[in-house]
């Protein structure tokens, strides 16, 4: 072989391995200095709606997903929006099974919740809608302690896999 076809091949392949590497890092979505971007999504004051707030979580950790339900528990930094999860609950497990996520939550997410059916709607769909930003999560199952529940507050039912509600969000 000559130099210029050794050359070209090496060229080659640089040009091949650069496509593959930038391809791959631009799925992880916004990471900056070690941290990604996500959205949690907390219910106005008047609870007619659930805002976006931003905050941002290690990208190296093996669970983004339940750093992200974690950061939503702690509630929101902004005084304009209200909590959506009740105190002292906990997310025991996360795992992602095809593009559904199953969220096993304490039981202080039913035995704390402040009842109402725009508490449990707020509550319900701040997880979902929160959780399914993600493009690999289109739907969520709520557990409560390793099990499925009918409902968190008598008005809605978590029995089924939840998709998104988009009309709840306030832009």
């Amino acid at each position: 072989m000559n130099r210029k076809t050794l050359f070209l091949i090496l060229l080659i392949l640089i040009v091949v391995f650069s496509v593959f590497y930038l391809r791959n890092r631009q799925e992880r979505g916004p990471v900056t200095d070690g941290f990604e971007e996500v959205k949690l999504y907390f219910s106005t004051k008047d609870a007619m709606y659930l805002e976006a707030e931003k905050r941002k979580i290690e990208a190296e950790k093996s669970n983004k997903y339940e750093e992200t339900i974690n950061e939503l528990i702690k509630g929101p930094a902004s005084k304009e929006l209200n909590r959506t999860i009740p105190e002292g609950v906990k997310i025991r497990e996360v795992r992602i099974e095809g593009n559904i996520a199953y969220l096993d939550f304490n039981q202080a997410l039913v035995a704390n919740h402040w009842g109402g059916s725009t508490g449990e709607i707020m509550t319900v769909y701040s997880i979902v809608n929160t959780i399914t930003q993600f493009p690999e999560v289109d739907y969520v199952k709520i557990l409560v302690e390793g099990q499925e529940i009918e409902t968190l507050a008598g008005h809605l039912d978590t029995s089924i896999v939840l998709e998104p509600d988009r009309n709840l969000i306030k832009e």
